[in-house]
């Protein structure tokens, strides 16, 4: 996907990924404790399933950094809109870098509830751990009544998270938070026990999933196990990033596959298989097939296939050696039984997509894997359009940001003139921080951003509606030509 490879290149990742730490490491500003959710008389034992999402639902993604630059929600959107072209699903981007439970309890009217959403999904705990206090130098009873201390306060803060949006009508998914990686050997400073402190608080979230009877996904079992695993042969192999806190490319791509299992969404693109022989379509998943024709020089038909391929970015290409993906979601399969042998160029839409041997052809080929193709094409453009989404949700969330980690209890809208003295006293905190060029430079971004907000929700339903019709499926005219004698049989 271009998006990644201009935004999201190695170097880039690397560099953001060393703010966010350095800008994880200075807190918001202190919060007030939430209020105790009074007991859920329902404590049902058994998981509640992840529901896949409905045409017309507005899905809030609620969360820290992880969320607000995250990846895993641009997948999972990105997939529904190629796999469920007609389906109306808005996905809201409602992360902010360095929150925590209690903020995002502070902030849930005007940055999500504002927002009408149908299904919410949350994700804290990065932040709420209080990773400071898992550093070598942190022991003794004092540190472990403030690691228990900040345990209870996320608990309360998630409850009263969990209450709220429930009285709004939400549907709430709750996503146990990604791994802290303490086990790689990287030079990143490292905290260990912070990612068992983090299986804790999932622990927490799994019991109030269980009692309010909502559906949990678990990013950190599936990114740790790899680490686990991989680890045993290389110690400096992290899905993580090398701040141990900020999952890459491949780690986004494997969090949007955990949801979409969740959400057992599965099966294939579409699958096409003929027999010459015969001369008639015997299987059309998810497709039609019309106009056959078969000839001593080949096959031709007309296919409208009911999704797109999902297209993978290289970034993010290393998950596909890791986890199954392609199997499970991205099988775009013509198998042709019955051709006499020899090679045969496969064209769609009069565009050369490659040659295949009778033999593969009769095993069945995977399209999904072929760039070439007008279908993965189209992929492309609905990426595309989607890009450009997310470039305005980018803008939205750095003015959200800024207001927010200045000043958490501004009254909305925010008073500009007002907010100027907390900004003020934010950069001045950051003096001499290694955060400090990062404050300013969102402080910078925020006063060039501010004059042209009222126009950025318009850019943002402007570019859905581009990714819409970018969607729109058209019948298919394949060909395939017999060409030569075979040579790999």
């Amino acid at each position: 996907m271009e998006y990644i490879r201009n935004i999201h290149t190695e170097q880039t990742m690397k560099r953001t990924q060393a703010i966010l730490t350095a800008l994880l490491l200075a807190p918001l500003s202190a919060l007030p404790a939430a209020a105790e959710t009074p007991p859920v008389a329902n404590a049902q034992s058994q998981p509640v399933q992840a529901q896949r999402f409905q045409s017309g639902e507005r899905w809030c993604v609620l969360g820290d950094s992880i969320t607000h630059a995250g990846l895993y929600h641009r997948y999972v959107e990105l997939f529904y809109l190629t796999r469920f072209p007609s389906l109306q699903l808005d996905v809201i981007n409602c992360g902010i870098a360095g929150d925590t439970a209690t903020g995002g309890a502070k902030r849930l009217a005007w940055d999500c509830l504002n927002a009408k959403p149908t299904v919410v999904t949350l994700m804290f705990g990065m932040n709420d751990v209080k990773r400071e206090l898992y550093a070598p130098e942190a022991t003794g009873p004092e540190i472990d009544k403030q690691r228990a201390e900040s345990a209870e306060t996320f608990d309360k803060a998630m409850r009263r998270l969990t209450q709220s949006l429930r009285d709004s009508g939400a549907k709430v998914v709750c996503l146990l938070p990604t791994p802290y990686d303490d086990t790689a050997d990287l030079p990143a400073a490292n905290l260990p026990g912070c990612n068992a402190a983090l299986l804790g608080l999932g622990e927490r979230v799994g019991k109030m999933a269980r009692e309010f009877s909502m559906p949990v996904v678990d990013f950190n079992s599936p990114l740790a196990s790899i680490n686990a695993e991989k680890q045993k042969l290389d110690p400096k192999f992290t899905i993580i990033g090398p701040d141990r806190v900020h999952p890459k490319e491949p780690g986004h791509l494997i969090m949007a596959a955990q949801f979409l299992k969740a959400q057992q969404l599965a099966g294939a693109v579409s699958r096409m298989e003929i027999d010459a022989a015969a001369r008639r379509a015997v299987v059309q998943e998810n497709c039609r097939v019309s106009d056959l024709n078969v000839t001593p020089e080949g096959v031709t038909f007309t296919c409208l296939e009911q999704s797109l391929p999902f297209p993978v970015a290289d970034a993010a290409k290393p998950a596909l050696e890791l986890i199954p993906f392609m199997q499970d979601f991205n099988q775009e399969i013509l198998r042709v039984a019955g051709l006499a042998p020899g090679d045969y160029a496969l064209k769609i839409d009069g565009q050369a997509v490659r040659t295949f041997t009778a033999s593969e052809l009769a095993g069945g080929v995977n399209l999904a894997v072929e760039p070439r193709t007008p279908q993965y094409q189209q992929a492309l453009a609905v990426q595309a359009a989607l890009d450009k989404k997310w470039r305005a949700v980018d803008k939205i969330r750095t003015l959200a940001y800024v207001e927010f980690s200045a000043w958490p209890d501004a009254p909305r809208p925010v008073d500009v003139t007002l907010l100027q003295p907390k900004l003020d006293a934010q950069l001045a905190a950051a003096k001499g921080k290694s955060y400090e060029s990062y404050i300013q430079g969102k402080q910078k971004a925020y006063f060039e951003l501010k004059p042209h907000e009222a126009e950025f929700p318009a850019e943002v339903a402007s570019t859905i509606r581009d990714a819409r019709q970018a969607a729109i499926l058209k019948p298919r005219a394949f060909s395939l030509i017999h060409i030569a004698t075979p040579t790999r049989q």
